[in-house]
């Protein structure tokens, strides 16, 4: 099996192998980041729990394979959940990227300069 997989891996290893470097780099800081909830950052871990403990919710009987491959199934799900239930910006800060470009940078015309100042409740009671 291996024979027939390892063109394959030769031919997109050394693509996605950094890629995948950062995703796992992107992933360990999200989990250190306080801007992530707790909740998000326990699907993961939870996930290793599950593969850790020979208990299973899916026997290993069950046709299809689906009983040996839940636990990289369930590990899967927990990441994807985890990757994208995170803040969008908390994300790309973490990947790298650039932000979003803000409407003010995309259309400078249309901004519209002023000041705000705050007021008190006696300034907006009707008269009477």
């Amino acid at each position: 099996m291996l024979r027939f997989l390892w063109p394959i891996l030769m031919m997109f290893g050394p693509q996605l192998a950094p890629r995948i470097i950062k995703f796992v780099r992107a992933l360990y800081r999200l989990h250190r980041d306080s801007r992530v909830n707790i909740l998000l950052k326990l699907l993961v871990p939870l996930a290793v729990v599950y593969a850790v403990f020979p208990v299973d919710l899916v026997r290993d009987r069950i046709p299809y394979g689906l009983g040996r491959y839940d636990d990289i199934i369930i590990f899967g799900l927990a990441v994807w959940l985890f990757w994208n239930l995170c803040p969008r910006a908390v994300v790309r800060e973490h990947m790298g990227e650039p932000p979003p470009p803000r409407p003010e940078d995309r259309d400078p015309d249309s901004v519209v300069d002023g000041q705000a100042r705050p007021t008190d409740d006696v300034d907006n009671k009707p008269d009477g």
